[in-house]
C-alpha cells in the first residue's frame, strides 16, 4: 500500500484518486440506470436517455482506467494524460453550464439551467487540481 502511495506522488493525490474512482463511478451507474438523471439536467425526450447511458459508459471506461492506474494493471502506468482528459472533459462541461446559467448560451429549451447542474463537473475538477498541487510526481 505505501508503494501506491508513493507512486501517486503522497497520500493526498492517492485519496484524489480513489475519490475521482468513486465519483466517476457513481455518476456513471446513475447516468446508466436512472432514467430522471437526465431528465435532472433538463432533457426530457427518450433519444435524451440513451445519450445520456451512451456518457455514463464512458465515464464508466474512465473510472475503469483509473482502476487500473491505481494498481498499475498491465500497460496502465501513466495516470497524466488521464487526468488530462478528464480535467478538460470537466473544465468544458463546467463552463458550458456556466454560460448557460449566465444566460451567455442559450438552453435548448429557455428553462433556467439548475445549480446543481454546474456543480457536478465543478467537483472532480476541484479534485484534479488539487491532486496536481499536492503531488511530488510533477515538476513546475
Amino acid at each position: 500500500m505505501s508503494d501506491l502511495i508513493l507512486i501517486h506522488g503522497g497520500v493526498i493525490p492517492f485519496v484524489c484518486h480513489i475519490f475521482l474512482i468513486f465519483f466517476g463511478g457513481f455518476m456513471s451507474l446513475s447516468m446508466i440506470f436512472n432514467p430522471n438523471f437526465v431528465k435532472g439536467m433538463g432533457f426530457e425526450s427518450v433519444d435524451a436517455r440513451f445519450l445520456g447511458r451512451g456518457l455514463g459508459f464512458s465515464v464508466l471506461a474512465i473510472a475503469c482506467v483509473f482502476i487500473a492506474t491505481l494498481f498499475q494493471w498491465g500497460r496502465f502506468t501513466s495516470f497524466f494524460e488521464i487526468y488530462a482528459v478528464l480535467f478538460l472533459f470537466t473544465l468544458f462541461g463546467f463552463l458550458n453550464q456556466l454560460l448557460m446559467y449566465l444566460k451567455v448560451l442559450k438552453t435548448h429549451n429557455d428553462k433556467p439551467v439548475p445549480m446543481a447542474n454546474i456543480i457536478r463537473p465543478l467537483i472532480p475538477l476541484v479534485v484534479i487540481i488539487i491532486r496536481r498541487l499536492t503531488s511530488t510526481n510533477f515538476q513546475i
